[in-house]
């Protein structure tokens, strides 16, 4: 019994590390991760999930972590997930139009949209450099790069997953991979345990996904 005893302080520090060290992670994360599993099986509930994870990650990438591009998109996120609840709200609730299935985009306009993300990846990361530089109170960034990679990504993947196009699931995809670093790197285990579960969640709205399409095609 007593390797036991001695073993479970340990543990129980361990875990403490892992659920992070404020409950706001933890409502965040469990959020977060019901959202996304909604969003994968289509269903609305998801983006009021997504609203209370960008109102409480906005918090904490400011306050918390210095993700200065990452505080900014967790923080228009809240418009965006409205405008993509209203999108599906209204879609579906349209019976004059053609049923609303996920589809994919055209060859031309998937290499325009590669294109135009990394174009603007760099644009965003120049310009968060710029102003930290020029106005005292933004903090320095951190991780710029990778953190730039991530919020201008995520913006594709929204305005993609709004209108159910498949791409979307590859911007999740890339975004949650470095994800799962950065939150690791800034010592939020729990957040990057949380991309985990997004991109595991993400290969699962893919298949649904998939699944949604082949069934309006018989």
């Amino acid at each position: 019994m007593t390797w036991i005893q001695n073993c479970l302080p340990v543990a129980a520090i361990e875990w403490n590390h892992l659920l992070g060290t404020t409950p706001l992670e933890i409502i965040a994360t469990v959020c977060a991760v019901l959202g996304v599993f909604c969003i994968a099986r289509q269903n609305l509930l998801g983006w009021p999930l997504g609203l209370i994870w960008a109102g409480i990650s906005t918090y904490l990438a400011f306050t918390h972590w210095n993700l200065v591009s990452d505080g900014i998109l967790y923080a228009t996120y809240i418009p965006i997930q409205i405008y993509c609840w209203i999108v599906w709200h209204r879609r579906r609730a349209a019976p004059d139009v053609a049923p609303f299935v996920p589809t994919w985009l055209s060859r031309k306009t998937q290499i325009v949209l590669i294109v135009a993300a990394a174009a603007s990846i760099a644009l965003w990361a120049f310009g968060i450099s710029a102003l930290a530089a020029r106005f005292p109170w933004i903090p320095e960034p951190a991780l710029l790069w990778r953190d730039s990679t991530t919020t201008v990504l995520n913006y594709y993947a929204q305005f993609l997953q709004a209108r159910k196009h498949m791409e979307n699931w590859v911007g999740w995809a890339i975004v949650n991979l470095l994800s799962i670093h950065i939150y690791w790197v800034k010592d939020s285990p729990i957040y990057s345990v949380q991309y985990g579960f997004f991109l595991v969640l993400g290969l699962y709205g893919w298949f649904q996904w998939r699944k949604s399409q082949k069934i309006q095609t018989v």
